[in-house]
């Protein structure tokens, strides 16, 4: 027998330099199978409460889950994985329902008033309201486009940390200073008027 051999026949399984990071994925593959099982059909029906549009709702519980799993050593510890999962899932309804609002020209809430002849359409409103954020607080521009993504005021202040006052009074700031930006642009609200109670010529 040879050298080798002998070694073979010692150590017939080589060691596993990677066994405990092993050990560790296949529990947590272990954990988030667990997690899914009982965890999806209450997250569908959560959603399903508040968006009827079924094959959205089913895009948005596969991208949250299929998300979770990725980062499912931190998700695992968080206080709540399976509002982890709605939060995430819900926000990707709203991203989606919001891009299908805009390709249908619906102008969006909150945005400031557009000008009777140059912004004609969400998309451009949109555009002049990303430019002006980056002027308002971070906390300010924050708040306003989590608001505007559909995001509730309570949400809004689980998410951030503050006080649901906070976040009423962030968005209002934010607005007030957004219709700022645009009347010294020269954009003035469709309902302007001028002294007198006639309408602002357009």
């Amino acid at each position: 027998m040879t050298t080798v051999d002998g070694t073979v026949a010692l150590n017939p399984d080589p060691p596993d330099d990677d066994g405990g990071a092993g050990r560790l994925k296949a529990q947590h593959d272990a954990e988030f199978q667990v997690f899914t099982e009982a965890g999806y059909g209450t997250v569908e029906r959560i959603l399903l409460a508040r968006c009827r549009q079924r094959e959205l709702v089913q895009d948005a519980l596969h991208e949250a889950f299929l998300h979770a799993r990725v980062k499912w050593p931190e998700v695992r510890v968080h206080v709540n994985p399976v509002g982890w999962v709605i939060t995430t899932a819900r926000f990707k309804i709203l991203k989606e329902q919001r891009k299908l609002r805009d390709e249908a020209a619906t102008a969006p809430e909150d945005l400031p008033p557009a000008p009777p002849l140059d912004v004609t359409d969400a998309w451009q409103a949109r555009e002049l309201v990303e430019r002006w954020l980056p002027q308002l607080s971070p906390r300010q521009a924050e708040v306003f486009r989590m608001s505007r993504d559909g995001f509730g005021d309570r949400e809004i202040a689980v998410h951030l940390g503050v006080a649901e006052d906070s976040v009423v009074s962030y968005r209002s700031a934010a607005i007030g200073k957004l219709r700022q930006l645009a009347e010294q642009a020269g954009y003035r609200s469709k309902t302007s008027r001028r002294p007198g109670g006639r309408h602002e010529s357009r």
